[in-house]
């Protein structure tokens, strides 16, 4: 269940003097209250969304919206408001921004690695292949090399979502199907994306 919505927070107080309240005719002050509005997820700030302007008479405790008030009465707000937008309201697109950079990263680092991984194979390392089905993926994991052969045991499962490949690499689903490529074969493999994952402990 995804957590969403809108609040607001309190950006601003002061005084704004010598007024006049349209609602009690008195020359008077006004409180006034700048209040930020921003959507949050999981009630993180993701992003501002306006501000709330709110003043009071000082005298009879009405309450305004700033757009209520009379133009002078604004017009005079306009230099006591606040300006700028708090960075606690961009704090959730920060923290995408973030996570999204981290997994690019990550990302860019693993397929560095795998340009190794592939050409100096090593035991145990498993490789995520496309399946003879159109749509459906497998594993095969490395079991010994000599020399230029790497010999390979076949997954006995497939499974047809890449990213859920990870379910059915466990090491009692090696059990049957044998073979031995050379490393320029598995090189070729990857590079047509025939093997499109590497894993390496």
């Amino acid at each position: 269940m995804i957590f969403y919505g809108t609040n607001s927070s309190r950006l601003k107080d002061g005084q704004l003097p010598n007024v006049t309240c349209p609602n009690c005719e008195n020359q008077t002050s006004m409180t006034y209250s700048v209040f930020g509005k921003y959507a949050y997820l999981y009630w993180i700030p993701v992003f501002p969304i306006g501000k709330i302007n709110v003043l009071e008479c000082n005298s009879c405790k009405r309450t305004f919206k700033l757009q209520e008030l009379p133009e002078q009465i604004q017009r005079k707000f306009e230099t006591e408001k606040h300006t700028g937008i708090p960075f606690l309201h961009f704090s959730g697109l920060a923290v995408i921004g973030l996570v999204i950079a981290y997994f690019s990263y990550s990302g860019a680092k693993h397929k560095e690695d795998e340009a190794d991984y592939i050409k100096t194979p090593n035991i145990g390392d498993v490789y995520s292949i496309k399946a003879e089905a159109a749509g459906h993926f497998t594993t095969m994991k490395v079991t010994k090399i000599e020399g230029d052969s790497v010999f390979l045991v076949f997954n006995d499962y497939e499974i047809d979502k890449r990213s859920a490949i990870y379910k059915i690499d466990k090491s009692n689903n090696y059990t049957n199907s044998n073979d031995a490529l050379t490393k320029e074969q598995l090189q070729f493999l990857y590079e047509e994306k025939e093997i499109f994952n590497i894993d390496r402990d």
